[in-house]
């Protein structure tokens, strides 16, 4: 080809026909110039197809980390919802209005002396020991420190991707620390009950060893109590629900991540966005969506009770897998749940217009009772007027679907009193065990 192109040059030279030969000329800068660019975008293509596998490598490799990770947390999270009611139960179990209820409604023949049974005392040094297994979560950050290191994060520049993506490496990192300092307070509370050394501890994880009441001259209540009440305690007792939260938060934002990912999105789809709208932002105004769960109101909210007669016509108690609330016969009484805490306040509010559906899980003792849901705004008056949905009971657990229209005209938007239960002229005992709002 380079032989050809030489002798028509000069033929042309040697013809003196330069102007032929300048537009031969051109044409042959014109064509290298073509092959030039045609090398360059071939030299690019195969740059960016280099680019986009290796990208796609590092990638895979988060998907594979995420899913290693989400498995741990999940079972992590797992064991904290099995753990967490039954360290709230440790201090119910020592009231004696819990086994008054026990007695009264379902014929247990049992009263408070039972806080010192081998059975409770069992029971409660088994959750305590349980509570200071401490659990780590371990995530491998190895693809994602890749590929940070590498560069090619800036492929996903600009992208839902790239957000997702540093969203739930931070979540991450933040559970993680506050995991480690969850386990180092555990860690403290065991090392600092170790030192109290006080009177009774052995009998007190031993309890069905020995007689040890007998052994100890009749003092073991006594020291139970000063066990239960020592604030080398309070690490356990008082654990923290955020850490569930955020659990919830880490496995939709890394569902999500994998499914972009594997199929390739670096944008959000409608079913991302919708998988998304369900993290919480525990400093946004969107209201956490369960108000009581696994029988235990969750930190956002707490409960009241009100009756016609100085208030005295409603006993709620926590059972461990239920709530029971027992209502005296008087012609009205209330058990309620609020947000915030402390005591109710009509202003503290939340927009819950964005839900649909408030989903119950209820059941009576006996079967039969005959109650009323409501929902309170701020311009309600406190003379139960506003607009309460009728439901009977059955002895069986049933999960009750009420819509939120069904509560018109109670703004949504304006919510400080998220579930009532009102029993009117009538004695009997229901059992809760979730709210939530859907």
């Amino acid at each position: 080809m380079i032989k050809l192109f030489r002798k028509i040059r000069y033929e042309l030279l040697e013809k003196s026909k330069m102007g032929k030969y300048f537009k031969y000329a051109f044409g042959e800068i014109i064509l290298v110039v073509i092959g030039i660019l045609i090398a360059i975008q071939i030299n690019n293509a195969n740059q960016k197809r280099q680019d986009r596998e290796a990208l796609e490598g590092y990638l895979s490799s988060i998907v594979q980390n995420i899913e290693s990770d989400l498995k741990k947390a999940k079972k992590i999270n797992e064991t904290r919802l099995e753990l967490f009611p039954r360290i709230s139960l440790i201090k119910r179990r020592m009231s004696p209005e819990y086994y008054q209820i026990l007695s009264e409604v379902y014929g247990q023949n049992i009263n408070s002396s039972y806080r010192y049974s081998v059975e409770n005392l069992d029971f409660m040094s088994r959750t305590i020991n349980d509570a200071w297994n401490k659990i780590y979560l371990t995530p491998n950050l190895s693809g994602f420190e890749s590929l940070k290191s590498s560069g090619y994060l800036g492929q996903l520049q600009g992208t839902d991707l790239e957000k997702l993506l540093f969203d739930y490496y931070n979540l991450l990192d933040e559970l993680t620390i506050l995991e480690n300092n969850y386990n180092a307070s555990l860690q403290s509370s065991n090392d600092d009950f170790i030192s109290a050394d006080l009177p009774g501890t052995f009998a007190f994880f031993t309890p069905g060893t020995r007689d040890w009441n007998t052994e100890l001259e009749g003092k073991l209540p006594v020291m139970v109590d000063e066990i239960i009440e020592h604030p080398t305690l309070f690490p356990v007792i008082f654990w923290p629900y955020e850490i569930i939260e955020k659990y919830e938060n880490l496995l939709l934002r890394g569902n999500a991540l994998q499914e972009m990912i594997i199929s390739g999105e670096k944008e959000f789809t409608t079913e991302i966005i919708q998988q998304l709208d369900q993290v919480f932002d525990e400093y946004g105004e969107k209201p956490y969506p369960k108000v009581l769960r696994n029988a235990h109101s969750t930190r956002h909210y707490n409960y009241a009770a009100a009756s016609a007669y100085n208030n005295q016509g409603v006993n709620v108690q926590y059972l461990g897998t239920h709530t029971a609330i027992q209502f005296a016969e008087e012609p009205w009484a209330v058990s309620y749940w609020f947000l915030g805490n402390g005591v109710v306040d009509p202003n503290r509010v939340k927009d819950f217009s964005n839900f649909k559906t408030l989903r119950l899980k209820l059941r009576g003792v006996k079967g039969g009772e005959k109650i009323a849901v409501g929902l309170k705004d701020k311009s309600n008056p406190t003379d139960g007027s506003e607009t309460k949905v009728p439901l009977t009971l059955t002895n069986e657990w049933e999960t009750y679907e009420i819509p939120l229209s069904s509560f018109a005209p109670t703004r949504l938007e304006e919510l400080f009193i998220v579930t009532s239960i009102i029993v009117e002229n009538q004695a009997c005992t229901i059992e809760v065990e979730s709210i939530e709002f859907l």
